[in-house]
């Protein structure tokens, strides 16, 4: 399980976030992420688990 604030560790990426975390829409809920490829440690992103949709 996640927080609703996510910060992103050494060697993650979203689509391992995505799946820790079971939230596919990762993307469309940070709009400050532009490229998803750009992903770095330390990036506060928000986490809405799937369950909790």
């Amino acid at each position: 399980a996640c927080d609703e604030i996510y910060l992103v560790k050494e060697g993650e990426t979203l689509h391992t976030i995505s799946e820790k975390c079971g939230d596919p829409y990762i993307v469309e809920e940070n709009p400050h992420i532009h490229d998803p490829d750009d992903v770095f440690p330390g990036l506060v992103i928000k986490i809405t688990p799937f369950n909790l949709r």
